[in-house]
């Protein structure tokens, strides 16, 4: 299969005009663009210029807004509830992520939910920006329902994603950024664009039997990682992000790629427990630990949570970011709609 390749300044530019030309202010459309272009960089592309038209459309449909006025609804010193207006997902949670980070500055925790916003894109770009200070950061949300409870037949959670960060040094961090079902529906969606099966155990088709076929997966049901470990997860997600903060509950959201339900990030100063060079050292004596463990057979090295992720951000930015056929299609058909060019791209296989 044909890809499209195009360069990361090539895609930001791309994606921060698609969004000023509707009508979403620039310093927003610039943050969309960052965190959009940093999930292709890390190679999660289901969460990258993908979601462009998906955003735009979210616009034109009133589900979400291109600009909002964010309202702080409780606030205290080290925690604040906002709602985000129903303004588009990822400047609002910025917003909540620099808030605190300032807490967390000021209290040594801060912990801020919002409701009322629409998709927030990658989880990771939140945690790269509190680690990034040398806090310990943590998020969560909510979104419409497309997973089963364990046990169950009826779509009840949102793939609810969840996210740990932890500082190493200047050239390094660990970030977990996962989904708690098996496998994120807009992977599933990116495998079909591609042509590919998705693993066994993450979806069952309509009937309600196992399935390999990501556009079966996409008519049917999710299941959590882990059985109903993974579950017990999937349910405390929920909590935190919607009965905690007052946010719709999966089950009640309005099922689009633009769409949250609520959105919860905690930033905490590791300084405040104990001297952050001890715990550097004692964090970076783990990972050795874990580096120099022997591979089991099938596996060249041990890998941390995001060093996959981080590899492959370093050789996409020097090759350029490879699009499938489809999400090029869309892209050069909304560049059309709203009159600007779209990015240079070249052709490879």
């Amino acid at each position: 299969m044909e890809n499209v390749k195009v360069s990361v300044r090539q895609a930001q530019d791309f994606c921060a005009e698609c969004f000023e030309k509707s009508g979403v202010p620039k310093e927003d459309a610039e943050n969309i663009a960052d965190n959009l272009v940093l999930a292709n960089l890390r190679g999660v592309d289901s969460h990258g210029i993908i979601r462009i038209p998906y955003y735009v459309e979210g616009i034109r449909k009133g589900l979400v807004k291109a600009s909002s006025d964010i309202r702080i609804v409780e606030e205290s010193a080290s925690i604040t509830l906002l709602d985000g207006g129903n303004g588009l997902g990822i400047p609002v949670a910025t917003k909540a992520t620099a808030l605190a980070i300032d807490k967390a500055k000021s209290t040594g925790v801060g912990i801020v939910g919002v409701r009322n916003l629409g998709h927030v894109g990658m989880l990771a770009y939140y945690l790269k920006k509190v680690i990034g200070l040398g806090f310990i950061g943590f998020a969560c949300v909510n979104a419409a329902a497309v997973m089963i409870p364990w046990g169950g037949r009826e779509n009840l959670f949102g793939t609810n994603p969840l996210g740990i960060g932890f500082p190493v040094d200047e050239g390094s961090s660990i970030i977990l950024d996962m989904a708690t079902s098996g496998l994120a529906r807009f992977k599933i969606r990116v495998a079909a664009r591609r042509g590919k099966a998705i693993p066994e155990g993450v979806a069952l088709d309509k009937q309600g039997k196992p399935t390999t076929d990501p556009k079966a997966a996409l008519e049917g049901f999710l299941l959590p990682f882990g059985g109903y470990k993974g579950y017990g997860l999937v349910l405390a997600v929920e909590v935190l992000a919607s009965a905690l903060l007052g946010a719709l509950q999966s089950k009640y959201i309005k099922a689009h790629a633009s769409t949250q339900g609520g959105f919860l990030i905690a930033a905490i100063d590791i300084r405040k427990f104990r001297d952050y060079g001890a715990y550097q050292q004692d964090v970076l004596h783990l990972i050795g630990n874990v580096k120099s463990c022997p591979p089991m057979a099938g596996f060249t090295e041990v890998f941390l949570p995001g060093e996959i992720e981080e590899r492959e951000a370093g050789k996409r930015a020097k090759d350029g970011i490879l699009i499938e056929d489809e999400t090029w299609k869309e892209l050069t058909n909304l560049a059309k709609e709203l009159n600007i060019k779209p990015p240079r791209a070249q052709r490879s296989l």
